[in-house]
């Protein structure tokens, strides 16, 4: 699955930042501008924080948009206190999950068993995952054997996913005033397409993540297929720019 005719995917994880207010302002605006963005070959995700899903999910119905969960049980129903059934998320209309992210790794101890049951339970609830890989090194060598085992262990025992959305996002880039280097983004998004074909998955997407921006997807669009956005979105004329000029980008590449 090439890049080159892969759908552009551009998804933004508002963690804990904004209110209830607050989101529900940045999800109108971005739903008003981009309403009249007729593109088959796009397609927008949010995150947003648990509470607010239901909510968002009604506002977004007939849009670009599509709601996920920023986490979610292995789970699916059962004696788990506080956690996030996939199930009823389905249910409820959320298509994404996200599963493994550096924050879940470090702050909750999830550890790759763990993501790989998640996994798994966003495939049987017919949930898209969206899957962090990012390594802790600077040093390349030491880089890509990390992310290789990461894809591995977290990947090697799905047989029946329908679809898989990586987030490459170097540990060391998140929250940075830059993103990895172009060059860094290329050769690592090349890497992580050679182990998923190698591990025979089809129907995958990679987006890069880490102090994403304006001005990156033309560099990397030939190894990406679109952005995953954190708090350089959070002023939503900002995420509308980087959104239109991703699709231009697209366009021209095609």
């Amino acid at each position: 699955m090439g890049s080159s005719a892969s759908k552009l995917l551009i998804g933004v994880n508002l963690k804990m930042y904004m209110n209830r207010e607050q989101t529900l302002s940045w999800l109108d605006a971005a739903v008003t501008e981009l309403q009249n963005i007729k593109d088959n070959n796009i397609e927008l995700f949010l995150l947003p924080s648990p509470p607010l899903i239901s909510e968002c999910l009604e506002r977004t119905s007939g849009s670009l948009f599509a709601i996920g969960a920023q986490n979610i049980s292995e789970y699916d129903s059962g004696a788990f206190t506080g956690e996030i059934s996939p199930q009823l998320l389905t249910q409820m209309g959320c298509e994404y999950a996200l599963v493994g992210h550096h924050e879940r790794r470090a702050l909750f101890g999830e550890n790759d068993d763990v993501i790989s049951q998640k996994i798994a339970a966003s495939s049987r609830n017919n949930l898209i995952p969206i899957v962090c890989i990012g390594e802790l090194s600077t040093e390349e060598k030491e880089a890509q054997t990390e992310v290789r085992i990461q894809i591995t262990t977290a990947l090697e025992e799905q047989k029946h996913l329908k679809k898989l959305v990586i987030a490459y996002e170097p540990t060391w880039a998140i929250g940075a005033e830059q993103p990895a280097s172009s060059e860094h983004i290329n050769r690592m998004c090349s890497l992580i397409r050679t182990e998923l074909e190698e591990l025979k998955i089809k129907n995958f997407q990679i987006i890069y993540g880490g102090s994403a921006g304006e001005g990156l997807f033309e560099m990397i669009s030939q190894t990406c297929d679109g952005l995953f956005l954190g708090r350089r979105s959070h002023d939503p004329q900002t995420f509308i720019s980087i959104v239109q000029e991703c699709i231009s980008i697209k366009a021209a590449n095609q």
